[in-house]
């Protein structure tokens, strides 16, 4: 679907967010991604990225401000509105939840099928052409996700996200559980990917190899709002103790020579 690149693929604004009893997770916390941008979110071991992301996705409801997916709040009265604008975004889960009782092919086709219209000819001419994209063959769709390797579910959940041709892809921690060469070989198929078809990228991870690699900004996420979002150069200067942790260190100090010499 083509879209206007001055749209914003995500807006927060105010953002209240809670866990168990009243427990606040979030206050006030604001944040945009740009239609033509990779931001990558971080944060420590109970900042609520986790959370946030969950609320980005429509899946829990904030206690108070605003989330607004190409300008269209989840709670948006028009039901059109809100499913035209799911169909714009993909999304890749940490473990890939696929599912189990479906093939490859099924599972990639289950959004195509879902959204309807869509004739089982051409649905299969797409499932074929996104798994060539994720660098699998034909043969494979007859496969059960019990039959696949990590690296394997990781390209089918990826190809299952683009199906649609979202705008937006979502990626929850995507090379987690990988060994190093197929981290890197994911996130190369990533960048050509976004490459061919240009979709923005809201990424949430702890992996810095994969955060040097794709992202253009980063959104830091402690003391329960973004404290700071900007270049990775801009980000590394803040002085906070979750950011020096992070980017610090021998081998976040060789990352960051290594991306600038790029």
């Amino acid at each position: 679907m083509s879209a206007d690149p001055t749209e914003y693929a995500i807006e927060v604004e105010g953002l209240v967010n809670a866990v168990g009893r009243g427990q606040v997770l979030h206050q006030n916390l604001n944040l945009k991604v740009r239609r033509d941008e990779v931001i990558t979110l971080i944060g420590g071991s109970g900042s609520g990225k986790t959370q946030l992301l969950r609320v980005i996705l429509g899946l829990k409801h904030p206690v108070a401000g605003s989330v607004r997916v190409f300008s269209v709040s989840w709670y948006d009265p028009s039901l059109k509105k809100v499913r035209d604008a799911r169909r714009r975004m993909g999304t890749l889960f940490q473990n890939g939840a696929l599912f189990s009782a479906l093939t490859v092919f099924d599972n990639v086709a289950f959004p195509l099928r879902e959204r309807g219209g869509v004739s089982e000819k051409k649905i299969r001419a797409i499932v074929h052409a996104k798994l060539a994209e994720v660098e699998l063959a034909p043969h494979q769709g007859t496969l059960l996700p019990a039959n696949l390797s990590g690296g394997m579910v990781k390209r089918v959940a990826l190809a299952r996200a683009l199906a649609l041709a979202p705008d937006l892809l979502i990626l929850d921690e995507p090379t987690a559980g990988l060994d190093p060469d197929r981290s890197e070989r994911f996130v190369q198929l990533i960048k050509r990917l976004r490459a061919d078809h240009r979709f923005a990228v809201f990424m949430v991870t702890h992996d810095r190899d994969t955060l040097y690699a794709l992202t253009d900004r980063v959104a830091v996420l402690g003391d329960r709002h973004i404290i700071a979002c900007g270049t990775q150069e801009e980000v590394r200067k803040l002085p906070h103790p979750f950011v020096q942790s992070f980017f610090g260190g021998e081998r976040g100090r060789a990352l960051a020579q290594g991306e600038a010499a790029a």
